[in-house]
Parts: structure tokens; sequence; C-alpha cells
């Protein structure tokens, strides 16, 4: 298939009426027989007229056309001569089968023919009437009519013929060249408009998802939120009565129902945290409280906070530093979370026995924050897809662990809210290692926070509890 620089346009299937107006041809085609005093006319590729005969000769109109033979010989002398004409590149001259002489001027697109615009039907000379006397017996037209119809021809020099074939042909190129940026225009103009449409209707889409989605973190936040406060404020109620004499006989029970309904209040503030800070950051309504601060002495407090978890499962968490001190600006609450989060993926998929190590780098303008163990692993084919909201794990290697498949997401968006980045290394059955890089940067703070404020990570044992929440120790 021949195609242009323009992926719009399919050439192979262009028609004269595609890349020209007929009417304007047809015009120009009129007043060029009438000024030249020859016949035109403007075929397709096979020399079948598109256009009206402009000055036609009666010698061709009323006998050499007016029979089926004729016609027919017409048209395929047509054809011959546009074809030779889209071969040579230039005018082409000759003798028609009838014995007149015509001229073709090719309309090419992109050097494919797709029609040629036809002049003469006149002669350079006094024809010799024994020729045309034998074509007429050839085609079945009457004999004497046919050579009074030939008498009638008009006869110029050759000269003249040339120079209209040329003015002929130097039309053909305008038309064609001026047809086909016009054609190219139009598609352009049409597949803008589609692409328009499409993109109207894509944002249109986009905003009732956004509308819904809005939505729903709305109510869960407000149809969720409320009952599991009065849940846990009654059980705290609950709690408070645990130690009077009249549950003594059933504190047993009352203790271990008592846990449980806890710790699924504490899954539940979890998922609805997490969906409203995923929704904040979408929207571009969160923001962090950045701090100068110890980051070593931050993520040290969180891991050792950790440590009891960790030694419920008979899992060793090792925490080791490369530089004691390292003060940098951050938002402590939500790295936090990051560590929290990281920490009890590690410990949800190490099984007993196994190690947990918080590991920290300088190195040049980052800080690396290594949270690594030696775990089931993850496949290889779902480290790229950990990241993505709701993307968990095959069941088959989770085993009993559970989660929302929110966690990372979060922690991906927090880390590089924090103008860091993370990435995941894992080898089924061999562990898997989360890196995070930090760039080390202060800011203009009002107080140097590492010193002058009390670390509140270890004493907010209720976010250790949220985020480990999906973790059963028995």
């Amino acid at each position: 298939m021949n195609t242009s620089d323009n992926s719009y346009i399919d050439v192979d299937s262009l028609e004269l009426k595609d890349v020209i107006d007929i009417n304007v041809l047809q015009s120009f085609q009129d007043n060029f027989a009438r000024s030249m005093d020859i016949a035109s006319v403007t075929v397709d590729v096979n020399g079948n007229p598109v256009t009206e005969p402009s000055s036609y000769t009666d010698f061709c109109m009323d006998f050499t056309h007016n029979t089926k033979i004729g016609d027919s010989r017409c048209a395929e002398s047509h054809k011959r001569g546009g074809e030779e004409a889209a071969r040579s590149g230039k005018p082409y001259i000759y003798r028609c089968h009838a014995g007149l002489i015509d001229f073709a001027a090719p309309i090419l697109v992109n050097g494919k023919q797709i029609g040629t615009i036809l002049g003469g039907q006149i002669l350079t000379s006094v024809p010799l009437e024994s020729d045309f006397r034998k074509t007429a017996r050839e085609i079945g037209v009457h004999e004497e009519g046919y050579i009074k119809a030939l008498k009638k021809v008009k006869i110029t020099s050759e000269k003249n013929v040339e120079a209209a074939a040329e003015v002929l042909f130097i039309v053909a190129n305008a038309f064609s060249k001026i047809g086909y940026e016009e054609l190219k225009l139009k598609r352009i103009s049409k597949d803008l408009e589609g692409e328009v449409l499409k993109k109207n209707l894509l944002i249109e889409e986009s905003n009732k998802y956004n509308n819904l989605k809005t939505q729903l973190f709305s109510t869960v936040s407000h149809e969720l939120k409320t009952p599991i406060n009065i849940i846990y404020s009654s059980l705290q109620l609950l709690d408070s009565f645990n130690n009077g004499d009249s549950f003594i006989l059933m504190s047993d029970t009352f203790s271990k129902y008592s846990n449980i309904m806890k710790q699924n209040c504490y899954r539940l503030i979890r998922l609805i945290n997490n969906l409203i800070d995923m929704n904040k950051i979408e929207v571009g309504f969160f923001s962090l409280n950045l701090r100068n601060n110890d980051i070593v002495k931050v993520i040290e407090d969180i891991a050792l906070s950790v440590v009891e978890y960790a030694n419920l499962k008979n899992i060793n968490l090792i925490f080791d530093t490369e530089i004691e001190e390292k003060v940098i600006a951050f938002d402590s609450e939500k790295f936090e979370r990051i560590i929290l989060n990281l920490l009890s993926n590690s410990i949800k998929f190490t099984k007993s026995g196994g190690n947990i190590y918080v590991n920290i780098y300088d190195e040049n303008e980052n800080v690396l924050i290594s949270v690594k163990d030696t775990g089931i692993g993850i496949p290889e084919d779902m480290l790229e897809k950990i990241f993505d909201t709701f993307t968990q794990v095959d069941a088959s290697f989770r085993r009993n662990a559970e989660g929302s498949g929110i966690g990372l997401s979060l922690v991906k968006s927090l880390v590089e809210l924090h103008g860091g980045t993370i990435t995941a290394q894992s080898k089924l059955g061999n562990g898997s290692e989360f890196i995070i890089k930090l760039p080390m940067k202060l800011i203009e703070d009002k107080v140097d926070t590492h010193k002058n404020e009390s670390n509140s990570v270890n004493n907010n044992v209720e976010k250790t509890k949220i985020e480990f929440s999906d973790i059963y120790f028995t």
C-alpha cells in the first residue's frame, strides 16, 4: 500500500472526487476547451469520464463514442495515455485509436495516479481518408458521415499542441497538490475533533469517578469510624471494670474477647486511616509536617518499640547503623507509619526463628534505610506491582497473613512526598529487603526538634497496635 508522509490518508483508496472538487474541475475544463478551441475531459485511472465532455467534436460525440466498440476503444486509449503520462512524469501526446491527436496530463498523489485530464480531438496535418474509412467499418458507423465529420476537425501546429499539453500538465499538477493538501487538512481536522471528543469523554468519566471515589471515602469515614469509636469507648469502659470483684470469675473470657474486639477495631481504624490518607494524597490535600530531626534516633526508637512483637513470634529484630546521628528534615509521625508498615510486613511473612534487620547507611547526599528479613520472599513478577494500590501477593505465598493491599502503596506515596524513593529486592524463599533513599535536606525550623522535643514515637503505643493489627500472635 502506498502511503504518504501523513498517516491519516490511504492513497490506494483515493478517488478523484476525494482530492479535487469536480465542479471546480469541470469549470476549468470548460474554460480551457473554449479558450484553446480543443476538446477536453477528465477520466479516472480506467479511462472512464468523471466530468462532462467539453467542446467535443461531432466526429467523436456523434460517431466514435456513439457505438459500443468505439466507446470501449476510447476508454482504453484514454487509460493508456494517462498511464504513459504518469510513467514519464510529463504531458503525453499521442494519436488515439480513431486517428486524432490527444494529450494526457496525469493527476498524481505521491506518485500514485488517480486520474487524467485529457485534451485534443485535433490534427496537425490533412488526414488520409482511407485510414478513417477503415476505422468507421471497424466500429460500425456510417463511412460518409464519419468522413464528413472528420473534415470539420481542427488542424493546428505541433507547437500549439505541445503548448496546450504543457498548460494542461501544469494545471493538473496544481490541482493535485492543492486538493491533496486540502484533503490532509480535512482528515487531520476530523481526527483532531475525534481526539478532543475522546479526551472530553475521558475527562468527564474521570470527574465522575473522582466524585464517586470522594463520596466513597466520605461514607467510609462517617459510617464506619463513628460506630468504631463508640465500640472502642465501650471496650475501654468494660476494661475499667475488669479489676472489680464482680468480674473475677469471667475475667479470662472477658479479656480474651475484649482483646479480639480491640484488635479488630484497630484493623478497621488502620484501614480507614489508610483510605482517607490515600484519597488526600491523590487530590493533593495531604501535607507533611517537616521538622529538622535525628532520623537515626527516630528509626531506632521505632525498631525498639517493635522488638516485643517480634519476640512473640520468636523472631529476632536487629537494629544497626553506620552513623550515630543524622539531622534532616522529615515528618516523624509519617515516617513512623512508613517504618511500622514495613516491619509489620516483615513480621507477618517471616517464620519463627527468623531475623529482621533494620539498618541505616550514610550515602553521600542521601540516607539509606533498609528493612530486611529472612521471610518467604516475593515472586519476581510481583516486585514491580507490590506498590500498586490493593495489590497483594498470591494467597499461596501469603499463607495465614492478612492485609488490605493498601499499606505499601501508601508507604511509597509517603516516601515520595519526602522527596525520596523506595525499592524492593527479593527472591522467593530467601526473604525481602525494602530500601528507602531519603535526601539529606534541612529546613528553616523554628525549633531544633531533635534536642528540644521529647520523642513521642515510643510513647504512642496505640499507633504501633494499629499498624500491627493484622498480625495475630498465638
